[in-house]
């Protein structure tokens, strides 16, 4: 069945956005990426819309004419939607890029690598923007606790996992949890979670209870063709300020002590908590009060400070 007119030229779009400038690639490249974005279409299809387009583009696109033809921009053209990137929205694009790798799904990373080849290419490749350029070298996100090597995970196992979330699809799973104790099951995917140097699948079991599994822990998986009805009574921000991934289970607590005047001055700018209150000031110490969930990470801060901080107190709300 031919594509109307407004089917073929959302194609046409999508495969002109895959053409990279920095190197060629091929029909059969362009076909696969197409499809990880929905566009699922026959290899000659892709062919006849690529002649189209080297037609329509001859000044811009290049193609070699070899077998198999290797496609790209020519290097005086500017690529298809330069002028959508600015040069503030290519640095958030270079910033964004590392972070959204372990967050989002790889089709959806893989339809964003035009825009970041073309984000580099504004920043990098344009000596007219050496500022942009030199700002990725001026910015950092500092680690709060002793740097990890993030933990190794499949990436095959990655892509199945992030797709079947962004679909909403059941998955199939073998795993292995960190006492080394194996098991299999098949969990509704709800979100992916980055905490430090590992990445965890928050899913829900057939009993309805909600864990959350390390990807670098996955021994099998694989999609299940049944789709699934999220959770209504699952919200991800409330799942955090649970503050499940500190090992608690939601219990607020009124949390009062002492701390060293030093130490306190830094909650002062940062607090533990919205109503957090300083009841008492004195030359050594502060007496504060917020709060806050009750959980392992909580103590663990609270004993982080070792004797900066006397005089805990914990009132169940």
């Amino acid at each position: 069945m031919k594509e109307d007119k407004y089917g073929a030229l959302h194609l046409q779009l999508a495969i002109l956005r895959l053409i990279p400038k920095s190197r060629k690639t091929s029909a059969k490249e362009i076909q696969a990426r197409l499809a990880e974005i929905g566009y699922k279409r026959d290899i000659r299809t892709i062919q006849r819309q690529l002649l189209s387009l080297c037609e329509a583009f001859k000044t811009e696109l290049d193609c070699d004419g070899e077998k198999p033809c290797g496609y790209r921009w020519k290097e005086n053209s500017n690529g298809l939607g330069v002028p959508i990137l600015t040069e503030h929205q290519s640095l958030v694009l270079m910033l964004a890029k590392n972070q959204l790798a372990t967050l989002l799904p790889t089709n959806i990373m893989a339809s964003m690598e035009p825009f970041f080849e073309q984000a580099k290419r504004n920043l990098l490749d344009d000596d007219a923007k050496k500022a942009g350029s030199e700002w990725l070298g001026k910015v950092a996100i500092a680690p709060t606790s002793q740097p990890l090597i993030p933990a190794k995970m499949n990436p095959e196992f990655f892509t199945i996992i992030s797709t079947a979330l962004y679909q909403n699809k059941m998955l199939n799973i073998r795993y292995k949890n960190s006492e080394g104790k194996q098991h299999s099951a098949q969990i509704k995917p709800l979100a992916l979670v980055q905490q430090g140097p590992s990445c965890y699948l928050v899913a829900q079991y057939e009993d309805g209870n909600i864990f959350h599994l390390a990807l670098h822990r996955f021994l099998d998986v694989n999609a299940s063709t049944f789709t699934f009805q999220r959770p209504k009574e699952f919200n991800l921000k409330k799942y955090m300020d649970e503050a499940r991934f500190g090992f608690g289970r939601g219990k607020k607590i009124r949390l009062t002590f002492h701390i060293d005047r030093l130490q306190g001055f830094y909650l002062l700018e940062t607090p533990l908590s919205e109503d957090q209150t300083l009841l008492e000031t004195h030359p050594d110490y502060y007496v504060m009060q917020a709060t806050v969930v009750e959980s392992a990470m909580l103590d663990g801060w609270l004993a982080s400070y070792g004797e900066d901080i006397w005089h805990v107190k914990k009132e169940y709300l």
